[in-house]
């Protein structure tokens, strides 16, 4: 009897190891294959990725045969064009093409000569454009001695650690204390630029753009600038005495204006397998680039 217990209690331990050897194994094996799958799943993202981005780069390329037809033409009516490129590009891929005009919008740049000294009238334009949304317009002192390159502050603590030079990205104003206010800056941002030669085109420009175009320029008459370029897009700038209540105002307006665009933000989205790539650029119709991100 006790050998028989002897032996029943070696097949018991034998058991016991043989289980956590199984056990053991088990576990090796579901690791093994979690690495596996995942490192199968980061190596597909990566290939998806390296898709995207080679298919977002390929609708930049492709952006520029619009841009060059914007070129080609007499005058620029479109504020820009949002494309779905229709092609199968994978199973799973898709790409869109957004071509904005950059010289609807104003350009904060143009408040200083590059000589350093004060553009009264854009600084007067930006200060009214502020007004129409809302902000309170001594904001362009501060953005204007964030440029400028002497020391001397227009507001208290407008100097305050400025760069003193000109904006190379409309991001940069978030460094001023008072547009640290996302919403500020988020109010101004689709109103302005830094890229362009400054003029506004009068065709492809939004309300508060136009309405800050003058100092006695209105709401009322920027709407009629839109209504008239509805019918009429204006194929010469000194058509703009056209509008009716523009005609003294409209000549006063024609060294900051223009009917022809020169620079546009090209944003390209693709997606390969939900792995998405954006590729963002300001191109002029030189085809030269200003500008490159891709995220």
């Amino acid at each position: 009897m006790k050998k028989q217990g002897i032996v029943h209690g070696q097949n018991g331990t034998a058991l016991i190891i043989t289980l956590l050897l199984v056990t053991v194994l088990m576990s090796l094996a579901v690791e093994f294959a979690y690495e596996v799958y995942i490192e199968a799943a980061a190596l597909s993202n990566w290939q998806n990725a390296q898709k995207a981005s080679l298919l977002s780069r390929s609708g930049q390329t492709l952006s520029l045969n619009y841009i060059k037809d914007f070129k080609n033409q007499p005058y620029t009516y479109q504020k820009g064009i949002d494309v779905p490129v229709e092609k199968t590009f994978d199973e799973n891929g898709s790409l869109t093409i957004k071509v904005i005009d950059e010289n609807s919008k104003f350009n904060i740049n143009s408040i200083i000569y590059p000589n350093g000294l004060t553009n009264e009238k854009a600084l007067s334009s930006l200060q009214k454009l502020l007004e129409y949304l809302n902000i309170h317009p001594s904001l362009a002192m501060f953005i204007a001695d964030w440029i400028d390159p002497d020391s001397e502050p227009r507001a208290q603590d407008s100097e305050y650690k400025a760069k003193n030079s000109y904006l190379w990205s409309i991001e940069e104003l978030k460094f001023i204390p008072m547009l640290r206010e996302n919403k500020v800056f988020e109010t101004i941002k689709p109103f302005i630029t830094v890229y362009g030669n400054g003029f506004i085109n009068i065709n492809t420009a939004e309300l508060p753009v136009l309405a800050s175009l003058h100092k006695d320029m209105t709401k009322t008459l920027a709407e009629k600038i839109i209504d008239y370029r509805e019918s009429f897009p204006f194929e010469d700038k000194t058509h703009i005495v056209r509008v009716s209540g523009l005609e003294d105002i409209g000549i006063q307006m024609q060294d900051t204006i223009t009917t022809k665009s020169s620079d546009f933000r090209v944003i390209t989205t693709a997606t390969v397998n939900e792995i998405i790539r954006v590729v963002e650029s300001v191109l002029n119709t030189s085809l030269s680039v200003q500008y490159w991100r891709e995220t």
